[in-house]
């Protein structure tokens, strides 16, 4: 008897408590190198709500959109981890914030934070945040899209937005005066992709005897450059299907041969277990690094 009430005192704080704690991103997908802020929010919570945040970076696993395999991944903290206390509707609330970024692209999975109320611990679970090039998946001639036109609306239904500009701006000079604004300037893709093979290197899976992990990444990282340059959904289509599209495009056949042979030397290892050596790796490492130059806009010095 005693245990079974044990076992109930048990269920019943698991829900009570999460219904109390949650935790989410302001958005699931993010640009490389773009800022993602995760909130803790504890509702009605005690005097005390303990947390040792992390400082620097975040150790989390870290898998590709086309494999399910997890390799070792860091978001850098951009922002020290702030907290406060708040009323809102009449109901205290505590709330936690972590602001991170990344610097190579992946499905990232956060590691278990905890946080202490009272004599209870409550181990939160984060989803998943994916970093990629670009903010969302892009269209291609290979996809079918349909949409409906909606009705035509009103003058007022579109332009009321007009009203605000006058208050807009008048709130505008008002923060200005009070804050400094830091510009910050936008990674070209080329620069984007640049990191993410240094990243890649740095890792260095060939060393390690993990040539498929290596050339998972690789492919992805390959697939996801193309995509952005040419305004095209690559990841998840097969060499053949990459090509069709690619010869669309205005590209030089010498150039599409080189993404060819790039992108079969991954099916090679992926799918028929080829095994090329450290040079041979290291050589399609270069070879990609030349190709990003090659279809990259000269950058204009300002």
């Amino acid at each position: 008897m005693r245990s079974v009430v044990v076992i109930a005192f048990l269920l019943v704080s698991a829900v009570v408590f999460g219904q109390r704690a949650t935790i989410k991103w302001d958005r699931s997908t993010i640009q490389m190198g773009e800022q993602a802020t995760l909130r803790i929010r504890i509702k009605k919570p005690p005097k005390k709500v303990q947390h040792h945040p992390l400082e620097g970076e975040i150790s989390c696993g870290m898998r590709s959109d086309s494999s399910s395999l997890t390799v070792d991944g860091k978001l850098e903290i951009t922002r020290p981890f702030a907290d406060t206390t708040y009323s809102k509707a009449n109901e205290q609330i505590w709330e936690g914030v972590y602001t991170v970024t990344a610097w190579d692209t992946g499905v990232y999975v956060m590691p278990v934070l905890s946080v202490g109320l009272s004599d209870t611990t409550l181990n939160l679970q984060a989803p998943d945040l994916k970093v990629g090039f670009t903010k969302q998946p892009l269209a291609d001639e290979l996809q079918e899209m349909t949409a409906e036109l909606p009705d035509e609306p009103s003058w007022l239904e579109t332009y009321w937005w007009l009203v605000f500009i006058p208050l807009a701006v008048v709130i505008v000079l008002l923060i200005r005066r009070r804050n400094t604004v830091k510009a910050v300037k936008q990674l070209s893709l080329k620069q984007r992709t640049q990191i993410a093979i240094d990243a890649l290197k740095k890792q260095a899976y060939w060393k390690q005897g993990k040539i498929n992990e290596h050339y998972i990444e690789f492919s992805f990282l390959l697939r996801s450059f193309l995509s952005a340059r040419y305004e095209l959904n690559l990841t998840e289509r097969t060499t053949y299907e990459t090509m069709v599209l690619l010869t669309k495009k205005d590209i030089p056949e010498d150039t599409l041969r080189k993404i060819k042979s790039l992108l079969q030397e991954s099916d090679m290892v992926k799918f028929a277990k080829g095994l090329p050596d450290a040079e041979e790796t290291e050589l399609s490492l270069l070879r990609f690094e030349e190709l990003v130059v090659e279809l990259s806009p000269l950058d204009i010095v300002e």
